[in-house]
């Protein structure tokens, strides 16, 4: 196994490239199109970005596998995935709306080892490795210990253009915004995952996303004290549905999740 430092840190210096591309794209007027749904947008600041960084992952480490939300797979076997998502939160780049990030997860034999999430607009890295805590900015960082689940605050995404989840979704909402101190939406699951292991919120759930979406958070919420699981409060394995918590809320959490 390659030194996971090693690989850290040039994921965090991969994330410095793509943020310094999407800060000076951002300032323009960014062109968009949709990827068959209305609300489903690509821009060429996305393509662009991530051609950057899974060019940088070749040249450190040519036989990685890489896979990533606007150009796939490189099809290479090996012990080592890099996920990649060049902007998560697209439609917020597109409308200035300050919540977008780069993501980058590694995984070594399908175990997350090393995560990083570049917040853009707010400027802070996120970054965890494997049994070595996580960070922001260089600070470590750690979930909220808040006891009781209706005294924390929860946040969520889901896809609006896919309407089994849409339903679920608002009873869920419903139900917790009744038990507890609410919920929030900002569009971009890496950093509601992160707002997680810095004990912003107490929770987080989305359904339908894809490994690029979780890849990175996941390691950054666990190296912080949190849990991750499905929401049948199973170990987490890219399904249907993501659940991050500080782990002191996270049956109950669960529990209304699947009662909804």
């Amino acid at each position: 196994m390659k030194s996971t430092n090693h690989i850290l840190d040039t994921a965090l210096e991969i994330s410095d490239h793509a943020a310094e591309l999407i800060r000076l794209s951002s300032k323009k007027i960014k062109s968009f199109k949709s990827k068959g749904e209305v609300s489903n947008l690509v821009t060429q600041t996305d393509i662009e970005a991530d051609k950057l960084i899974t060019s940088k992952i070749k040249e450190s480490f040519p036989e990685h596998s890489i896979i990533s939300e606007e150009l796939g797979s490189n099809n290479l076997s090996s012990d080592y995935t890099w996920y990649i998502d060049p902007i998560d939160g697209t439609n917020n780049f597109v409308h200035n709306y300050p919540s977008f990030a780069v993501s980058i997860g590694i995984f070594y034999k399908n175990e997350p080892i090393a995560g990083v999430v570049y917040d853009i607009p707010n400027n802070e890295k996120y970054f965890a490795l494997k049994n070595q805590g996580s960070f922001c900015n260089n600070s470590k960082i750690s979930v909220s210990k808040r006891m009781n689940f209706n005294e924390g605050l929860f946040v969520t995404g889901f896809i609006p253009y896919d309407e089994k989840f849409i339903d679920k979704n608002l009873q869920i909402i419903k139900n917790i915004n009744l038990g507890s101190h609410g919920v929030r939406r900002l569009g971009a699951a890496s950093l509601d995952m992160c707002h997680v292991a810095k004990g912003t919120v107490e929770g987080f759930w989305e359904y339908n996303l894809q490994p690029w979406d979780t890849a990175a958070g996941n390691i950054i919420v666990t190296e912080a004290g949190g849990k991750v699981s499905d929401d049948n409060n199973k170990n987490f394995d890219f399904g249907k549905c993501v659940v991050a918590s500080n782990g002191n809320v996270h049956d109950e959490f669960v529990d209304i999740i699947q009662k909804s």
